[in-house]
């Protein structure tokens, strides 16, 4: 992508692209593999306006990036929209009340636990409603047209933890119990619970997606207005969205970077992988230059799977454009608990920090305090509604199966729970803040002039080493340890100016010897201070 004459001028690769989709039949998909900063949304904007009078639809991974391209595609005849705007646009006429989730409150006023008989000593009512609400999610996710048990048994692996991963014999066995006696009941409860929220008129965002991918009649309706669908963030899609976009019959532009999937956990899936079709690659990143490219290809080539075939060019300037918005330092961090620990050592120091998302964090932290104390009445936190003492709380998060709750138990061990408070006073206003402070999954889509890598990323020697252990547990086990080198590749690729940190994550000090050969080969970085 070049500039001439104060015009975009479409390079090899966006050519190659424009034609491949101008041929493109019903039922049919193109893959666009976009590396981090290739220019994806220009690329698809060009593709817009080269599909002429064609009216399309855009699907974005949410309701902020959709609103973000429904601005840029402006001078367009495609529109877009988030997955759930799309369905909410053809279902509103048919319900009274629309919510953005479920939770155990909705389930237990329903009255349908009731209509089932389990063991209430060994799992009560919060938690019941609890599994019955995350049982449907994960429904609601899948693209399963009925309910099975195999949805329970995700959503009590979520709840008590996988028993794979699970260290502590007595909790393995009760885990194990648990799923294998209740999950067809619990199955059966979400499904009469999603019967009468129809009958009532009344669904959440994700319930309305799932009535659409499975009704035909609504489902040609979403659609009836276009002649292409472009499809964004493929990598990280679930099987709902992959489902609705194949029974959609347009043809279909999927974009996205499978070195960039970083949400399997919640139930993602690489639609690139799934989808026939021809693939076409953005390799260029327009982003940042040569000396950022050089340590995202070292992290891509550490990958177990070796990385890309194609390579990743910094073709980027190196400076920020001098009409760039917001704060010029970001410091992206591994886990919410480091990202914290960092904002708390800025703070100290007297800088203004801004944390995303910390409005949740405050109230999550607050209901562990209440636990903690004893006032079970002030717990605010879904996720923690079913833990009744703090033992309880921490002997979960020592099991190592959930980091938000060993995130939670640590900054109220540590007598953190004030200085977070604190950190909320420059969260109204990020303007005012010196530094921004997210986790790599927050810093998605975004960039900064500067970038620090937080302290509590691995190096890639530990992550090759937890990854080789990893084969000798489960496939979960593989799933976690090949998603943190993703993970550490949308960190360090957030930069336009320098990256710092990544020293000692990219290049450790060797533990074992290398042959004369991978010792020329190893690459050595100096960079320039970040600015501001």
């Amino acid at each position: 992508m070049t500039v001439k004459n104060g015009a975009f001028k479409p390079t090899a690769e966006q050519e190659a692209i424009y034609d491949a989709a101008s041929t493109l039949k019903k039922g049919e998909a193109l893959k666009v593999i976009a590396f981090a900063g290739a220019g994806k949304t220009t690329t698809l904007k060009g593709l817009a306006s080269a599909k002429g009078k064609e009216r399309g639809i855009y699907l974005a991974f949410n309701r902020d990036n959709a609103e973000d391209a429904r601005k840029k595609l402006a001078l367009t005849r495609c529109t877009a929209s988030s997955f759930h705007g799309l369905a909410a646009g053809v279902m509103r006429i048919y319900f009274d009340k629309i919510i953005d989730n479920y939770k155990g409150k909705d389930i237990r006023g329903s009255g349908i636990l009731k209509q089932f008989d389990w063991n209430k000593r060994d799992w009560n009512e919060t938690k019941m409603a609890q599994a019955v609400s995350r049982t449907l999610g994960t429904y609601c996710q899948s693209a399963d047209a009925e309910f099975d048990a195999h949805h329970a048994t995700t959503a009590l692996k979520q709840m008590l933890g996988d028993p794979a991963f699970i260290k502590d014999a007595a909790k393995r066995d009760f885990a194990e119990m648990v799923i294998n006696d209740h999950s067809r009941m619990i199955a059966d409860m979400a499904q009469n619970f999603f019967i009468h929220e129809i009958q009532n008129r009344r669904m959440s965002f994700d319930t309305f997606l799932k009535y659409v991918e499975l009704d035909p009649d609504r489902l040609s309706e979403a659609f009836s207005m276009y002649n292409y669908v472009m499809a964004d963030e493929a990598q990280d899609l679930n099987p709902v969205q992959i489902s609705i976009l194949r029974k959609s019959g347009l043809p279909l532009i999927a974009v996205g970077d499978p070195f960039q999937q970083i949400y399997s956990w919640r139930g993602a899936e690489n639609a690139l992988a799934q989808l026939d079709g021809q693939e076409l690659y953005l390799t260029q990143s327009f982003r940042f230059n040569e000396e950022v490219a050089e340590v995202a290809r070292h992290i891509l080539a550490s990958m177990p799977n070796g990385g890309p075939t194609q390579r990743l060019i910094g073709a980027g300037s190196g400076k920020a454009p001098a009409d760039h918005k917001g704060m010029k330092v970001a410091i992206v961090c591994r886990t919410n608990a480091g990202a914290i620990d960092e904002a708390i050592k800025l703070m100290s120091r007297g800088m203004k920090v801004h944390v995303d998302n910390l409005g949740t964090l405050v109230r999550d932290v607050h209901s562990a305090l209440a636990i903690k104390e004893g006032r079970l009445m002030d717990i605010r936190s879904d996720e923690l509604l079913p833990y009744t003492s703090w033992t309880e709380l921490e002997a979960e998060a020592e099991e190592g199966n959930s980091p938000s709750i060993e995130r939670l138990v640590k900054i109220v061990n540590d007598g953190k729970v004030e200085q977070v408070d604190k950190l909320a006073a420059y969260q109204k206003d990020p303007s005012q803040a010196d530094f921004a402070v997210c986790t790599a999954h927050k810093s998605k889509g975004m960039e900064w002039p500067g970038v620090m890598l937080g302290a509590d990323w691995k190096d890639l020697q530990k992550l090759a080493k937890r990854y080789r252990a990893s084969g000798k547990k489960s496939e979960a086990h593989r799933t976690q340890a090949e998603e943190e080198y993703r993970t550490l590749y949308v960190a360090a690729t957030r930069p336009i100016e320098n990256l710092r940190g990544h020293d000692r994550i990219c290049f450790p000090k060797i533990e074992e010897p290398l042959d004369e050969p991978e010792r020329r080969n190893t690459p050595e970085r100096s960079f320039d201070a970040m600015p501001g």
